[in-house]
């Protein structure tokens, strides 16, 4: 695993000292690391869009970049760092063998594998896709970050491709474990929500574009809603340069921000735009067929929408697991409802707006509705849950802390 030590240490060498620089102190270094990692990943994968595929070429102009953007920041050892240990299982699970999944065979792998193969994107194989499978209109942060470990390498082997989303759930782990020290004031209850956090953020599909867009879209949401901006539409842009579902995400960020009377804000969120902007561009230009978007997507959204029956007998069908903790979540928002709604409106509304346009995706889907629901639904869900459960456990735990100390 060299060639993914060598990326997980350029990602923090660049992205370290870019992240000194667009966030705003005081930050915890935790929070420093883990959204350095998350930054240093994404400049990492864009670097292979503008440069030749070439180790020397990718590395010396990343360690140019670090070195010009360097400033002296003293770190010092962070609890936080103990949770990241409760990680080596799934770090093992992750790199027992190359991704199973059928769509890292046929989609996120695929492509970063032919790409490889001619050391650059290859939009010929984009533009005549062989199946419908290979997502052509799938922004490629993912398949290029799988590339760039395969430069390092000097060949493809996607034996432990894995430890990729075992860095994003680190990385977010870090920025939540950050996040809710600020908030609460409490080691114990910091490293509590993260460690609950950790089955969010350590997702099963090993080798799909969930983990980074929940690592993007979770420490997005968490950063906006603390009100540091730059930071935030940049994640925000990176998730929707990780799936498509980021692009509605930014939508639901403004609503979320307008709802929450933060009107001045929304004009702030411009980096998540300008960041997919070139890819949408380019996609346009290629002409780059999109499924949801495919001709005659009124009728299906009409036709669906006649019968709706058949879409929630879809959704009702599938079964999302963790029975216990949707009964907890459930009573842990009936408990905290008044500090819900008056301090979280902005995460509350941009997650239902989110969960709409999911809705509203499967109304204009041109595949069976119920095919399409079983094989995304659950992995859609995992989209909103880390920022709700984050925010539900903040919220109760002023009670919590306070529990003992009552007569």
């Amino acid at each position: 695993m060299i060639a993914e030590a060598c990326w997980l240490g350029l990602a923090l060498i660049i992205g370290l000292p870019l992240t000194l620089r667009l966030s705003a102190p005081p930050r915890d270094p935790s929070s420093r690391v883990g959204e350095g990692m998350l930054i240093g990943i994404a400049i990492c994968a864009a670097s292979l869009a503008i440069l030749p595929w070439s180790r020397w070429i990718v590395v010396t102009a990343i360690l140019i970049i670090a070195v010009a953007a360097f400033r002296p920041q003293r770190f010092k050892l962070n609890p936080s760092l103990l949770i990241i240990a409760l990680l080596a299982g799934y770090a093992l699970y992750a790199t027992l063998a190359p991704p199973p999944e059928y769509d890292y065979l046929t989609n996120w792998g695929f492509k970063a594998k032919a790409f490889f193969e001619v050391r650059a994107i290859d939009w010929q194989l984009l533009a005549r896709a062989p199946d419908s499978s290979v997502h052509a209109d799938y922004p490629l942060l993912l398949p290029l970050t799988y590339d760039f470990i395969a430069v390092l390498r000097n060949g493809w082997n996607d034996a432990h491709l894995g430890i990729v989303h075992v860095v994003f759930a680190a990385a977010l782990l870090l920025l939540i474990y950050a996040s809710a020290l600020e908030e609460t004031r409490a080691q114990i209850a910091a490293a509590f929500i993260a460690i609950a956090l950790i089955p969010f953020a350590a997702t099963p599909w090993i080798g799909l574009a969930e983990g980074p867009f929940i690592a993007y879209a979770t420490a997005a949401l968490l950063l906006i809603r603390r009100g540091d901006l730059t930071l935030g539409a940049i994640f925000l842009g990176l998730a929707a340069a990780t799936k498509n579902e980021g692009l509605t995400l930014i939508a639901a960020a403004a609503i979320g921000l307008l709802s929450a009377g933060r009107k001045r804000d929304v004009l702030r969120l411009w980096p998540a735009i300008l960041i997919p902007l070139p890819w949408l561009i380019v996609r346009l230009q290629h002409r780059l067929p999109t499924d949801i978007a495919t001709s005659g997507v009124i009728a299906r959204i009409v036709e669906h929408a006649s019968h709706p029956g058949l879409l929630f007998d879809a959704l009702s069908s599938v079964s999302l697991g963790k029975p216990l903790y949707w009964i907890a979540l459930a009573i842990g928002i009936a408990i905290a409802s008044r500090t819900l709604v008056a301090r979280e409106r902005f995460i509350l509304v941009a997650l239902a707006v989110q969960f709409a346009c999911y809705l509203g995706a499967y109304l204009a889907t041109p595949y069976d509705v119920v095919w399409h629901v079983t094989w995304s639904w659950e992995r859609l869900v995992a989209h909103l849950t880390p920022a709700l459960t984050y925010v539900v456990l903040v919220a109760l735990m002023p009670t919590a802390l306070t529990y003992p100390t009552r007569s």
